[in-house]
């Protein structure tokens, strides 16, 4: 690596939209067979909650050949409800099981039943998450200096660098109490600040010791000792509402994972790097977003559900970026294992998975991106059963963002699955139109008992 660049320097460079964020997870996941679960059975990490997620954050970036979904595709069916997956192993349509040396070139593919859990480190943050939120539904008393005018200048900094980053997200905040939203900017702010420690202008020269000097500034802003105005945001945040620090850290371990991880061996691996990059925000959200007053239920669902929209909103960016990812950073954020079953080899992803005869998409890429869209529309619907249960003011916003990351998914399928050279996105005059969908889905109330009415 280059000359060492100090991590004072780089977190004042707000210059790059935040991209779908560096691969999170600590170490190498066990080796699986190939039976691929929505969900990891155990041992690895990361979603997020009906919530605003990292891939949210990321929602207004339209660079490179686009092609937006087709008009004739409606919001109802992109909040359609997915055929729920009936057994446990993936299978080609002859019944065969899908291992790494079978190849499928059906369409037509059924989906894993997914583990009730998710993995290790995602469990213990959620569950720390959960207790904390418990014993201090109001926030904690973390005595600091910054207070008055200079409190109210950090957050209007905060404000200022997510419209100008993120302007869809920006506007769903204007939906929430001006307490909340401006809770949200500065955690907005603090992951935009870590992804461009290794995604910035600078992360070339970033070595492991400046991820760890971050990670200090993290603990001391937690402790009530922010270094700049911006940490004295979060401070304030985390001193107002129950939000605890565990997925700060698994994001700052991801970051420290992106230093030299960039393939995926297995879908298990790639959960846990959703987990972090995602997923983690979704349990920073959660608990600035509340939950419904009238819900009295355990809090488990709802940060369930919060962690599968952040998986699946991931899951959406990485099939949307295959072609930036592959063609600008040589990276592949697929799992390997799945590829190889559909008979596709990583040199392909990073040429591009076009028939040389034709020029155009493979078949086997199709079939591979069938499925792959296929489980990330199941897990959106996962994340359909927590929504409803946040407090009214966070709900729109979130069922804003759910239905539009759906509609990204319809719009790989216009594009008939070439994600290489055209990158699908949703166009303005059709988030529009989502939005009177969304509020329909967040005025659904529920019943005492916890439940959505019908």
């Amino acid at each position: 690596m280059a000359g060492h660049v100090s991590v004072e320097h780089i977190s004042k460079s707000m210059v790059l939209p935040v991209q779908h964020a560096a691969p999170m997870g600590l170490g190498a996941a066990p080796q699986l067979p190939a039976q691929f679960h929505g969900r990891p059975s155990n041992i690895r990490s990361r979603v997020c909650s009906p919530v605003v997620s990292a891939a949210t954050f990321n929602s207004n970036s339209n660079s490179g050949t686009s092609t937006s979904t087709s008009p004739s595709s409606t919001t109802a069916n992109s909040a359609a409800t997915a055929t729920a997956a009936t057994t446990s192993t993936l299978v080609t349509p002859t019944g065969a099981p899908l291992s790494s040396s079978s190849s499928s070139s059906s369409s037509s593919l059924i989906l894993p039943r997914k583990p009730v859990t998710g993995h290790a480190t995602e469990e213990s943050a959620m569950w720390k998450q959960i207790k904390l939120q418990e014993a201090y539904p109001k926030g904690r008393s973390i005595p600091h200096r910054w207070n008055g005018k200079l409190l109210e200048d950090a957050y209007a900094r905060c404000g200022e660098v997510t419209s100008e980053y993120a302007k869809t997200f920006y506007l769903g905040t204007q939906l929430m109490t001006p307490e909340k939203a401006r809770a949200i900017w500065a955690i907005y702010v603090w992951c935009r600040r870590t992804d461009e420690l290794v995604d910035g202008p600078n992360a070339s020269r970033i070595t492991p010791a400046a991820l760890d000097r971050w990670e200090e500034r993290l603990e001391a802003a937690f402790e009530g000792r922010p270094y700049d105005s911006l940490d004295a945001a979060l401070t304030d945040t985390v001193a107002r509402f129950p939000v605890d620090i565990q997925p700060f850290r698994d994001m700052i371990g991801g970051m420290r994972m992106d230093l030299y991880k960039n393939r995926y061996e297995t879908y298990e691996e790639l959960y846990d790097y959703c987990y972090r990059v995602a997923g983690t925000v979704a349990l920073m959200s959660t608990p600035i977003m509340g939950v419904d007053p009238s819900y009295k239920g355990p809090l488990e669902p709802v940060y369930r559900a919060a962690l599968a929209l952040g998986t699946a909103n991931q899951l959406t960016n990485i099939l949307r970026d295959v072609g930036e990812d592959a063609t600008t950073r040589s990276r592949v954020y697929l799992p390997l294992d799945e590829l190889h079953a559909y008979g596709i080899e990583e040199e392909e992803v990073l040429r591009g998975m076009f028939a040389p005869t034709t020029g155009r998409i493979d078949d086997r890429w199709k079939n591979f991106m069938k499925f792959q869209i296929e489980r990330a529309r199941e897990i959106f619907t996962e994340a359909e059963d927590g929504v409803n249960l946040l407090d009214p003011s966070a709900r729109w916003p979130v069922w804003s963002a759910l239905i539009l990351y759906r509609q990204i998914l319809d719009g790989i399928e216009a594009n008939d699955y070439n994600n290489f050279t055209k990158r699908a996105y949703v166009p303005r005059w059709r988030k529009m139109t989502s939005l009177p969908a969304a509020f329909m889905m967040a005025s659904v109330p529920i019943t005492k008992g916890g439940e959505m009415k019908k």
